[in-house]
């Protein structure tokens, strides 16, 4: 299912690369020339394109619902850390 409009463009080759043309529509939404993606391959060899600035963000949303989520057993592990100080008291 297709959330906003969808656009056909041509892969061509500039020096040694394969590039795709990001719609300049789209510069609002995070791909504004010089920004740098993560570009990832999807199992049915599809592309997946993410301004990084988003991918870190969403490590850190992941990270903080983690910690959010399993606090006592991260307390847990800490204390039996051996190069943890809470493991040394």
């Amino acid at each position: 299912m297709y959330t906003h409009a969808v656009k056909v463009v041509k892969v061509r080759r500039v020096g040694n690369s394969n590039v795709v043309s990001i719609p300049r529509e789209l510069e609002g939404r995070g791909y504004a020339p010089g920004t740098s993606v993560l570009v990832e391959e999807l199992e049915g060899g599809e592309l997946r394109i993410m301004p990084t600035e988003q991918v870190r963000d969403r490590i850190r949303d992941v990270g903080r619902r983690v910690v959010a989520e399993h606090t006592e057993a991260l307390r847990t592990l800490a204390e039996h850390d051996p190069g943890s100080d809470s493991a040394h008291q």
